[in-house]
């Protein structure tokens, strides 16, 4: 044979080698790209669909539209089991519930919030959806203290001390009303103990939220009539008020199932809206006791702070700007707190349904 022949069959040979070799590779290759894409892929896709959420206080009608949207199937349709709605005991122990992972999901008031993502760095708590576009936030008094604007309460007894919301954020309203020479008298006592004092006359006034302290007062005997309310919104205090937060961890990974539970929350609050008296036949139905004359108050004062006349033109959970630097400025300067919180970090409208959905 010839050199030249030898020398073709040994090219020959080595190309089917090498041929072979790399088919092995290309094929090894795929298997292991496969492999990956099924590992990743999968992970990415395991997000947690069976949550737990838990309201700022014991169930009342202001929780209405959480219980619409579970009796009516909205989040089975977004593709989440709600395993409970539970009753909160306040705005920390919601947030501290939250952040340590109990409850995937919390109804917070975004003041509070601001204040314990500024105390708690590592474990920050993020708004997802905005229902009341209007604070609570209020003075309640007796109308026969003769207190017709902040500027009137310098001097007079007030139930609410350090650590109550309205004690705590006096200064914001103080603040906006030029009023902030005022010195009013607290009374620390427990929250339970605002409405008995309120009806004695020990008090002038309770501080707290209009959808809990007037109708605490109401069940005591008073008409509206005996009350006299200042709110922080009517004198340019407003702050954004209560939200559904959860963590920002949750959001990044499990951002299917907040869009779910957000589109349901949105769904039961319009329906709400709707029809208050449908929502609070839902709740007497899971609670005989309630007590629907003082609940149906309590939704009325609830939805006030839900279908503001922004939430009107724009849309539920449509966030004024200013108004967001507004109430982080606010609670920064009322707690000197240490960290100014961005905007971005405290509120992101991408989980939401599409405008058209929010729209009233």
């Amino acid at each position: 044979m010839l050199a030249s022949d030898l020398n073709a069959v040994q090219l020959s040979s080595n190309a089917s080698k090498s041929g072979k070799i790399g088919r092995r590779a290309l094929l090894l290759s795929a298997a292991c790209a496969a492999l990956l894409m099924s590992v990743f892929g999968s992970s990415a896709k395991a997000e947690t669909k069976d949550v737990k959420i838990m309201m700022d206080w014991i169930i009342q009608g202001t929780h209405a539209p959480f219980f619409v949207a579970q009796e009516k199937g909205y989040f089975k349709a977004g593709g989440v089991t709600v395993g409970a709605i539970d009753a909160g005991k306040g705005a920390t122990n919601v947030a501290v519930s939250v952040a340590s992972g109990a409850y995937q999901f919390g109804w917070v008031d975004m003041p509070s919030m601001i204040r314990f993502n500024a105390m708690n760095p590592g474990s920050p708590l993020i708004a997802v959806y905005i229902s009341f576009d209007d604070t609570p936030l209020a003075l309640i008094t007796r109308a026969d203290a003769g207190i017709k604007k902040p500027a009137d309460l310098d001097g007079k007894k007030i139930a609410g001390g350090p650590g109550t919301a309205v004690h705590d954020t006096i200064s914001i309203l103080l603040k906006a009303a030029n009023a902030e020479n005022v010195k009013i008298d607290w009374v620390n006592v427990q929250p339970q103990l605002f409405g008995p004092m309120l009806k004695r006359g020990d008090v002038a006034g309770t501080g707290g939220f209009t959808n809990s302290n007037i109708p605490a007062a109401l069940e005591l005997g008073f008409k509206m009539k005996d009350l006299s309310i200042i709110k922080y919104s009517d004198y340019g205090a407003n702050l954004y008020g209560l939200a559904l937060v959860t963590t920002k961890k949750f959001a990044d990974e499990n951002p299917d199932t907040v869009k779910g539970v957000v589109a349901a929350l949105n769904h039961g609050t319009k329906d709400t809206i709707a029809d208050p008296d449908a929502a609070l036949a839902l709740l007497k139905k899971r609670d005989p006791m309630m007590n629907l004359d003082i609940e149906k108050i309590r939704l009325g004062l609830a939805l006030d702070l839900t279908k503001t006349h922004h939430v009107v033109q724009y849309g539920l959970s449509v966030v004024d700007p200013k108004k967001l630097q507004f109430t982080i400025d606010s609670i920064t300067s009322a707690f000197n707190l240490p960290i100014k919180q961005d905007p971005a970090s405290v509120y992101t409208d991408k989980f939401l349904p599409p405008l058209s959905d929010r729209k009233l």
